[in-house]
């Protein structure tokens, strides 16, 4: 530790400084951390080659989504990472759970990186949060934010809605309830709306949640409560607007023994693994979570590559997969 030491105590700066910047460089500024390699140099504390590598870890982007336990997010990082390791860029993760105040945390942490640019699943607060990082390389993914400079790479909520409710009206249902989270999440509210203004015989209902096991734990909740109503007052098909609604109602379904889609059909957005094998298929919506997120690290890529960058705005379809809990019995 003494040679830590003393090149803290050369440059005036913590010893922790030097510590960071010598085995996690990353997390020192760009010019602090070569002043420091340089008095490491010169001090002899470490070999020229040591001093060029770590000099040499960038660019690094950051990466906010907004929850991993989510198979959608998971997905989506999955193919951003894959993206920037083919083209030699570090990136640091981090969820933010659909906190806004960890969200703001988070970013004020990364400040102090270097960060060449951010792709981000913003929750409600991020416009504020990210003032602090304003002028930096931004790609909002999967969520918008008005007024914001940035590139965006995001689903037509609209279309999927309008997707699963023309489906089931084909099939001949015509009490249908479309159920989702907090409207504090921006495709919550988006699909929300999209079924408010384009179907207004649709019956919607917020569930005041965002992590996954409110949302599951809400679903199950409001079936069991829906099942209270006179028979002639229940939905007979239900657009679940994500898996853990979905697998909620599921839940729900299976413990009352209702048989779908003769007591209730079900259709659900994102396209879990287990959908298609459940003993009733279920219909689902599949979120391109890979183009978005293979999109948003090429999008990136050109960002920082280029002076003058002109942010774009792309905006992918979902698909209807339409299987057995939402077929009508002929």
């Amino acid at each position: 530790m003494s040679g830590i030491v003393s090149i803290a105590k050369a440059l005036n700066i913590s010893p922790s400084t030097v510590s960071r910047a010598l085995s996690r460089p990353g997390m020192v500024a760009p010019k602090t951390r070569e002043l420091i390699l340089q008095e490491a140099k010169k001090q002899g504390y470490l070999p020229s080659g040591v001093t060029q590598v770590l000099g040499t870890l960038e660019p690094c982007v950051g990466v906010l989504v907004a929850d991993l336990n989510n198979n959608f997010s998971a997905r989506m990082l999955s193919a951003i990472l894959e993206v920037f390791a083919a083209a030699n860029v570090t990136a640091v993760v981090a969820s933010t759970n659909e906190d806004p105040l960890k969200e703001g945390h988070q970013l004020r942490q990364w400040q102090q990186l270097g960060l060449k640019g951010l792709i981000a699943m913003p929750t409600s607060g991020f416009a504020k949060a990210f003032s602090v990082m304003a002028d930096l390389p931004l790609v909002l993914v999967d969520r918008d934010v008005p007024d914001i400079k940035a590139s965006r790479i995001l689903v037509d909520n609209e279309a999927g809605t309008k997707l699963c409710i023309e489906h089931l009206l084909q099939q001949g249902f015509t009490k249908i309830l479309l159920v989702s989270g907090s409207h504090q999440v921006y495709t919550f509210k988006k699909r929300a709306e999209a079924a408010v203004q384009c179907y207004p015989e649709v019956e919607t209902v917020e569930l005041k949640a965002v992590s996954y096991e409110e949302l599951y734990m809400g679903a199950f909740e409001l079936l069991n409560v829906l099942w209270l109503r006179p028979r002639e007052k229940r939905p007979t098909a239900i657009v679940a607007c994500n898996n853990a609604l979905a697998a909620g109602l599921l839940y729900a379904v299976n413990l009352k023994q209702l048989k779908m889609p003769q007591d209730v059909a079900l259709l659900s957005f994102g396209d879990s693994e287990w959908a298609r094998f459940y003993p009733t298929s279920i219909s689902a919506l599949r979120m391109p979570a890979e183009d978005l997120g293979r999109m948003a690290a090429e999008e990136m890529l050109q960002y920082i590559s280029q002076e003058n960058y002109i942010p774009t705005r792309r905006l992918l379809l979902p698909m209807l997969m339409p299987r057995a809990s939402s077929l009508a019995i002929r």
